[in-house]
């Protein structure tokens, strides 16, 4: 990731904070002005944690004064609990309530680093490069529609269009859902037009508000990445190429046709399969022109670890040109 989306990212998490500590102080503000009784037990039980601490800090070991103020702020405290119950207060008024109760919206957990927040609006910024937030909010399965699908047979298949993208539409429902559960990756494979591209939109909007990482990225800017980390001009740049949660790869084989390309397709297919992260892949070419165009190798590790799901109709770009809405 480029040092501009790092920092844009990390001025959005302390606008966030900023919001949310305003939002608590003026919530905090009208409960006192309202209820000022209420901030009264607030400045007690405040000073009996003054007095506590420094009952510990000047005698560790006598427990009567600890005692006695723990009863006050029990009290106190249930007093407090009544007049907010009463009122329709919620307890965590006076609590800022951040967006990602993990990190506190800042983007690191200790311990353990960068949080799944962070990483997801890293992998928003490259939507957002790649011109897929928008279609993210189009592209999903309650938008996808089947009547674009001939339901008329095809000379050599058992299936109607419309039969067999009802059959897909159902697997990927079910590969959404059950995710983490899945150990395959997915190839789509058929012509231009078809609803390839939108079906992988439709799993990645439903995995990424279910808090899973996507990265969308087209097969040519792909295999330029790779080259420009080889000859040192991309610097932690393909992280989220081998650490989200699902990549897609957009129109593979439409790319300019070099030597290393099979071998940086080879590598990546294997790590993510190796790490078990998943991938969809999407193309124009079928199996046999896949195992051509890059090697026996990859078309191998498609069959073990991929299901290929067949694509065929009429194109959808041209029905909707041609007059359907």
């Amino acid at each position: 990731m480029d040092n501009e989306a790092f920092n844009s990212i990390i001025a959005e998490y302390e606008k966030q904070r900023a919001k949310e500590k305003y939002e608590r102080d003026e919530r905090v503000t009208e409960v006192y002005k309202k209820f000022p009784e209420i901030r009264e037990i607030d400045r007690k039980i405040a000073k009996i944690g003054g007095e506590t601490l420094r009952a510990i800090l000047s005698d560790p070991d006598n427990k009567n004064p600890k005692d006695e103020m723990k009863n006050k702020f029990k009290i106190l405290s249930k007093k407090r609990s009544e007049i907010l119950k009463e009122n329709n207060i919620p307890e965590d008024f006076d609590k800022i309530r951040y967006k990602c109760s993990k990190c506190e919206d800042t983007g690191y957990i200790e311990n353990e680093g960068r949080c799944s927040c962070f990483k997801q609006k890293m992998i928003n910024y490259l939507y957002k490069q790649s011109n897929m937030s928008d279609l993210l909010e189009k592209q999903n399965f309650s938008t996808f529609r089947l009547d674009f699908y001939s339901n008329d047979p095809v000379k050599g298949h058992s299936k109607t269009p419309y039969e067999n993208m009802q059959n897909i539409k159902k697997y990927c429902e079910s590969f959404a859902s059950e995710f983490d559960k899945r150990r395959k990756s997915l190839v789509f494979y058929g012509d231009t037009g078809l609803g390839k591209t939108f079906m992988s939109s439709c799993i990645a909007k439903y995995l990424m508000d279910n808090g899973k990482t996507v990265l969308y990225i087209r097969a040519a800017k792909l295999f330029r990445m790779f080259d420009d980390e080889k000859f040192g001009r991309l610097t932690n740049g393909m992280d989220d190429v081998y650490n989200s949660d699902l990549l897609i790869i957009d129109d593979l084989g439409t790319e300019a046709e070099y030597r290393n390309n099979n071998a940086y397709l080879l590598e990546l297919v294997n790590e993510r399969i190796i790490t078990e992260k998943k991938m969809i892949i999407n193309t124009n070419l079928n199996f046999e022109m896949l195992e051509k165009r890059y090697s026996k190798r990859f078309s191998s590790r498609l069959l073990e670890n991929f299901n290929m799901l067949y694509f065929y109709g009429e194109d959808i770009r041209r029905q909707k040109l041609f007059g359907k809405k």
